[in-house]
């Protein structure tokens, strides 16, 4: 007999949120499997085109937690047997020190005698000189260690991340482990279609922090000089015209030297998204924490077979060996990303080799199918 499962994500459709994209997919695996699956968040949250089958229900509110009571008899409704909670600190439009909705849930889900699992997408802030940013570092602590408390299973996306929430296992004495759930793509891989006598770069990615296009245009203004007619490709949603972070990148462009062969699609969908990624002949991956599990656009280009170029840093696992399903840049600027991407173009059996390995990985490891089989194992 299926298993009846309501997952908790921060967004969902039509926002942009890759941990709703997440779970949509994930449903649609454990769908597969004969188990029912619903999905609840904050409005607005509809059915996602890619997953019509998939119901949504959303709730809104002025706080997190009155959107969590509002949500809380829809998901008794539903009588689920797993409460999956997709959490991340600011669950819900929480603010920089965390909500008590997710605890609210946990302990509800708890006391109706529902499996509650917490997979931690995001931990907590780092400790910083700030007093609101320390004080939102230790209430984000304090908040991820009730939930371990609450919670029958915690789920992370990294190794790494186990050794990180010691302390806070030691806290809370927790006798079960934690576990790793990686993180599949949003966009499902289609095979590549990359062709000899060109050279398109690309990368699909959100204007966040952490994702460096400074470094995607100093690389590819050098790619220029070596190939003239090679093309760069930004796929992704930028926000809105107005926001900061977007006008910084379109002035970036426009002052770039190859800004004629710049493409910046905007938002697509997902099935587009496929297309474009698998029409490239090497994939950017300029994430300060390097090639890492926790990610929904990197598993993209390795299921399509196309070659990515990224670095090797903290968060960079064992899956990721250099020449065989990546290729590791030496330094996280545009000269080290352009001499990476130098190398695959000029070297077809590098690239082939590289990007045979990449489809393995993802198969091995990132594909929905293992993905499924993870998450069951560890309930």
């Amino acid at each position: 007999m299926g298993r009846r499962f309501a997952f908790v994500t921060p967004n969902f459709h039509p926002r942009t949120c890759g941990v709703g994209d997440f779970s949509m997919r994930l449903a649609q695996e454990l769908q597969r499997r004969g188990h029912e699956v619903s999905i609840f968040s904050r409005s607005p949250a509809e059915v996602h085109p890619d997953g019509p089958g998939v119901a949504v229900t959303g709730a809104d509110g002025p706080t997190p937690l009155v959107i969590a009571a509002r949500l809380w008899p829809k998901i008794r409704a539903a009588a689920p047997t797993d409460l999956i909670l997709q959490y991340t600190p600011q669950m819900l439009g929480g603010s920089r020190f965390g909500s008590p909705a997710t605890l609210f849930l946990a302990a509800a889900g708890r006391r109706a005698g529902m499996n509650v699992v917490v997979v931690a997408h995001e931990l907590f802030l780092p400790w910083g000189r700030r007093p609101d940013l320390a004080a939102g570092a230790a209430l984000m602590r304090g908040q991820l260690a009730l939930l371990m408390k609450l919670s029958h299973r915690l789920l992370v996306t990294m190794e790494m991340r186990i050794a990180e929430l010691e302390p806070l296992t030691r806290a809370v004495r927790s006798a079960r482990p934690v576990g790793v759930l990686r993180i599949g793509t949003a966009a499902l891989p289609i095979p590549s279609t990359r062709t000899t006598g060109r050279l398109r770069l690309g990368v699909f990615s959100t204007l966040a922090s952490t994702k460096r296009f400074d470094i995607v245009l100093d690389s590819f203004a050098e790619v220029l000089a070596r190939h003239p007619h090679a093309e760069l490709v930004l796929l992704g949603d930028f926000g809105k015209p107005d926001d900061p972070r977007g006008r910084a990148l379109q002035d970036a462009i426009a002052r770039h030297p190859g800004r004629a062969r710049i493409r910046v699609t905007g938002k697509l969908d997902l099935r587009d998204v496929a297309r474009e990624v698998a029409a490239l002949d090497v994939y950017l991956f300029p994430m300060i924490s390097g090639a890492n599990t926790r990610t929904s656009t990197l598993p993209l280009a390795l299921g399509a077979g196309v070659p990515v170029v990224a670095t090797r840093s903290y968060e960079t696992d064992a899956l990721f060996v250099d020449g065989e399903n990546i290729l590791f840049a030496d330094a996280l600027t545009g000269a080290a990303f352009a001499r990476a991407a130098l190398r695959l173009a000029d070297d077809g059996a590098l690239a082939d080799h590289v990007a045979a390995g990449a489809r393995i990985l993802y198969e091995k490891h990132l594909s929905w199918e293992r993905i499924g089989d993870q998450f069951l194992a560890q309930l």
